[in-house]
């Protein structure tokens, strides 16, 4: 093998190890992130809902789902808010977009 050969090697073997490297820390830091983010959206949304009153539970998915909003695949997480209104327990579902973190649904659950 001459030395030209060897070289090619040498440089594409660390790139090859550069590219793994960012790689798997881009994917460690992604997971990271997605595993925190469904609480923050959570404390979001209790927020609101705080203004106006006691909640009695609440609820969020821990892993986003893909589902169609308004003709879109989206990446959601979809979770539920519990509160006291008139007597009665009534029920919110809600979804965020998972990359936007934008609330993209809030229903009163009949």
């Amino acid at each position: 093998m001459d030395e030209t050969t060897k070289k090619i090697i040498k440089y594409a073997s660390y790139g090859f190890i550069q590219g793994m490297t960012i790689g798997l820390t881009s994917a460690f830091c992604w997971h990271r992130y997605m595993k925190r983010l469904p609480n923050e959206l959570l404390a979001e949304i209790k927020k609101l809902f705080l203004r106006e009153g006691r909640i009695e539970g609440s609820w969020i998915e821990s892993s986003p789902r893909i589902t169609t909003w308004q003709d879109e695949y989206r990446l959601v997480f979809v979770g539920g808010i519990t509160r006291r209104e008139n007597e009665q327990l009534v029920q919110y579902q809600f979804m965020f977009d998972a990359r936007s973190k934008e609330l993209l649904e809030l229903e009163k659950v009949e």
